[in-house]
């Protein structure tokens, strides 16, 4: 039997953009019963893919400019963010946008300036906050049970969607940025970089980020699309143990406490890892409500305009270093 969920949200939301991501959106969406229209150039997803025909809009301007709805979700292109989210604020909007929030730090701060300026959430899909992996990770940290961080490892490998607007950088080490910026509570001091330009002499296929932190941490981030095989893991190695969180692995294994640790003699004290319980939640559909409440109660976000900020200068400090090595 189907279930129906009533509009408990009291909101309309109109989407933009319905690529492979946007259909795990578009989803939720209908499920929460929220989704009023929804447009995407590509008419081929639009009818493949929505089951009420009705609910498409003939052109962006159609949803935005509607005053029977109250947020946009924007999953299109990353270089149209920017655009659709101004034209959104200024028509009275709250935003939920995909990452990257947008391809330079300029527009990210024209953003940050004009959503207060209307006073409308700007919310970024930065998907892993929503993850019960990744915030059991983190509560782990903060009771300290693998001591003090030392080094955090993010691996983000994939066969991936080779973009023509945006590198790897972009598309998949956001995530982690976002993430170890969580955890770090703090900026880093300097950056080091390295990259594979395989299929462009301007985007990067493969990166290698160093991020140094203060107190000795530094941070490791592997963004790959053109990896043969998969990785999405998430590590920190503290002094008294280690914290691996592997989101390709089924809900029992997904967290994982190494408390093997290396002594002041530096010889390795071994002991047997086991599996952390986390609770099994689709991060998406969590992280869509999460946003829908924030619109009902006027909440602040944990991934709102001022956190997509400190990713974003994080990306252009990477970005800088990228020219400045290889032009």
């Amino acid at each position: 039997m189907k279930c129906i969920y009533l509009n408990m949200y009291k909101n309309n939301v109109g989407m933009i953009g319905l690529g492979s991501w946007g259909k795990n959106i578009y989803r939720n969406l209908e499920t929460l019963n929220v989704l009023k229209k929804i447009y995407d150039s590509n008419t081929e997803h639009l009818n493949n893919t929505v089951t009420s025909k009705k609910k498409i809009a003939n052109n962006a301007d159609e949803i935005i400019l509607s005053k029977d709805i109250d947020s946009i979700v924007i999953a299109s292109p990353a270089d149209t963010h920017k655009n659709y989210i101004i034209k959104s604020l200024l028509n009275n909007k709250n935003v939920f946008v995909e990452k990257p929030l947008c391809l330079s730090l300029k527009d990210a701060m024209e953003i940050k300036k004009l959503s207060s300026e209307v006073n409308k959430i700007v919310f970024v899909g930065h998907l892993l906050h929503y993850h019960n992996g990744f915030n059991k990770l983190k509560n782990i940290i903060k009771l300290g049970k693998i001591g003090n961080l030392q080094i955090i490892k993010a691996n983000r490998l994939n066969f991936g969607a080779v973009r023509q607007k945006e590198s790897v950088l972009f598309d998949l080490a956001s995530h982690d940025i976002s993430m170890i910026l969580s955890i770090t509570e703090a900026m880093p001091k300097k950056v080091e970089v390295n990259a594979i330009f395989n299929n462009s002499k301007k985007i990067a296929d493969y990166i290698n980020v160093l991020l140094y932190f203060e107190n000795d941490l530094t941070a490791v981030i592997n963004s790959d699309w053109i990896s043969p095989y998969k990785e999405h893991r998430f590590s920190v190695l503290g002094s008294k143990g280690s914290l691996i969180f592997d989101d390709t692995k089924d809900w029992a294994n997904k967290l994982i406490i190494n408390p093997s640790y290396l002594n002041k003699e530096k010889k390795i004290i071994y002991k047997p890892e086991k599996a952390i319980e986390v609770s099994n939640e689709e991060p998406l559909k969590k992280e869509i409500e999460t946003f829908l409440q924030c619109v009902k109660k006027n909440h602040k976000p944990i991934t709102d305009i001022d956190e997509a900020i400190n990713v974003q200068v994080v990306l252009d400090m990477i970005e800088k270093k990228l020219r400045e090595n290889y032009g």
